[in-house]
């Protein structure tokens, strides 16, 4: 065929090729982050406690996987920029195509390039909104301590000569991408160094000239470190003079102090905070202020707030009445739920609070008795909580039944239950508890339940809880479970299954993170 019978696709749909393709590259790069959680045996929201005894073994592990050269790899190059190489009219079409660069992901792999690829990455973006996506995290920098040694200012390894590039890498880049503020429509930063958070969080704590004005989500990620990032009285809170509508807010490892409190207002909708101030950077100094009332504080300002979560250590919460009227869905993660969670739940008033989900973990295994005796109290109160799904993790102890059946019968509302991985045979008792008695529809233990999510709970007490509850209520729409196998579980009759009109046997999760299992992130069994 002559030269001159080539059709040259048109602009247009070249465009429309181009979309599809990036698409695919954002597949292909969250398929990246998915494979360095899975290599260091970690996900970025892991806590940063779980160090605290096995990382000299982890980092040993880590050594020699990195000298094996499997995570060295960076994320593979923009399809945008390899797309502009392959021609002059591409490079062309594409330089002059604002609409084509609205995504920046830069990773610390890049080294001193990434300067370079923010500056072109402004320029051909024009004046569009653009979302940005900072990696810092190597997990090299990742430093553990101990308690006791890091209030004496001491148990801190000496900064490698990499850590300390990266970090001027980082500063430029955040300072290029600064001057752009205005331009913010999302911002996402990933770290794993306490020197490059505070690097990152004071650079965004300067004037601008340009206010962050359509700044909608704002995701600050100081991962893997049981150290967390405090802010100090006085000190500069991000974005001054600018009144972002942050809409989504994450808080990881971040005090809740470095938002300004023009941030906290009825623009957010969405908030997560993962934060102890027991473990801020440099042990709990005075001069990071009284946080529990100013988290008050910012939680009274937030009217249109639907989603929480505070993953939190706070050794109480003994404050003024707080007023959250739209808030649905609250997750409270905690090692210290006596101490705090009890009090949370009888100070701020949640009249449209329909998911509940209580995370207990190791450090506070016996703070679960606690949280029920004021969830009894709190659906059998004038204001009563009127859930539609509760899900509770780790309640490893074995509860009172009598404390059991006054919760479940006076929440008629609750559809969906969980009862979490990994409380073994724990979990069995808050599983009998839903067992019917013989008093008849007036006192079954959650009427209206549809949905049952089930882990570690034998398939004897799951068939019975199907078949006995089946005669007095509607029969269950769902139902997720998961057994280990064993004689207990042998030569049970599977006479139950078909009375549940979706009945599926679990296989392997995503992970026992809550918001994972909340999300039903699973396999199942056939």
């Amino acid at each position: 065929m002559a030269s001159s019978d080539i059709v040259r696709l048109s602009d247009d749909i070249l465009l429309m090729i181009f979309k599809l393709v990036c698409e695919e590259h954002q597949a292909a790069f969250d398929d990246y982050l998915q494979k360095e959680n899975v290599f260091i045996s970690r996900h970025w929201d892991d806590w940063g406690d779980d160090f605290d005894g096995g990382y000299e073994q982890w980092r040993f592990e880590l050594a020699d996987l990195l000298s094996s050269g499997n995570i060295d790899d960076s994320p593979s190059r923009s399809v945008l920029s390899q797309a502009m190489s392959v021609c002059k009219h591409w490079y062309s079409l594409l330089s002059q195509t604002p609409s084509m660069w609205t995504v920046l992901e830069i990773s610390f792999r890049e080294g001193a390039a990434a300067l370079e690829h923010a500056r072109t990455f402004l320029q051909r973006s024009g004046s569009r909104l653009i979302q940005i996506t900072l990696l810092w995290d190597d997990p090299t920098w990742i430093v553990p301590f101990d308690r006791d040694e890091i209030a004496s200012g001491g148990g801190l390894l000496p900064t490698s000569r990499e850590e300390i590039m990266a970090g001027v890498h980082l500063g430029m880049v955040i300072q290029e991408l600064y001057a752009h503020v205005h331009r913010w429509r999302e911002f996402t930063l990933r770290t794993t160094s306490i020197t490059h958070t505070y690097q990152a969080l004071s650079l965004m704590s300067r004037p601008s000239v340009h206010p962050a004005r359509e700044l909608d989500k704002l995701h600050l990620q100081f991962v893997h470190n049981p150290r967390h990032a405090a802010h100090y009285v006085n000190e500069p809170s991000l974005f001054p003079g600018s009144a972002p509508p942050v809409r989504d807010l994450l808080l990881f490892g971040i005090s809740w102090a470095w938002p300004s409190s023009s941030m906290m207002s009825f623009n957010l909708v969405n908030l997560r905070i993962h934060y102890n101030p027991c473990n801020n950077e440099d042990g709990g100094n005075l001069r990071t202020g009284p946080e529990v009332k100013m988290l008050s504080q910012f939680l009274g300002a937030l009217v249109n707030l639907r989603t929480l979560a505070l993953e939190v250590d706070l050794e109480s919460f003994d404050t003024d009445t707080v007023e959250l009227p739209r808030l649905h869905s609250l997750a409270i993660k905690s090692g210290s739920m006596t101490s705090w969670a009890v009090e949370f739940l009888q100070n701020v008033q949640m009249p449209d609070l329909r998911i509940l989900t209580l995370c207990v973990t190791a450090e506070d295994l016996d703070g679960a008795e606690g949280l029920l005796d004021k969830l009894v109290n709190l659906t059998n109160s004038e204001d009563s909580l009127e859930l539609d799904e509760l899900h509770l993790f780790n309640f490893t102890y074995f509860a009172d039944a009598e404390l059991l059946h006054r919760l479940y019968t006076q929440m008629p509302t609750v559809k969906t239950l969980t009862l979490s991985p990994g409380a073994n045979v724990h979990n069995l008792a808050l599983a009998i508890g839903l067992l019917p008695t013989p008093y008849g529809l007036s006192d079954l233990p959650l009427p209206g339940l549809q949905t049952l999510i089930v882990f570690d709970v034998p398939k004897h007490v799951v068939r019975r809880i199907v078949l006995e509850r089946q005669s007095l209520a509607l029969p269950l729409e769902e139902l997720y479970y998961s057994y280990r196998e064993g004689d207990e579980n042998e030569g049970i009759p599977d006479d139950w299954q078909h009375q549940v009109e979706k009945c599926h046997r679990i296989g392997c999760l995503k992970s026992t993170r809550y918001t994972d299992v909340v999300a039903r992130q699973w396999s199942y069994l056939v």
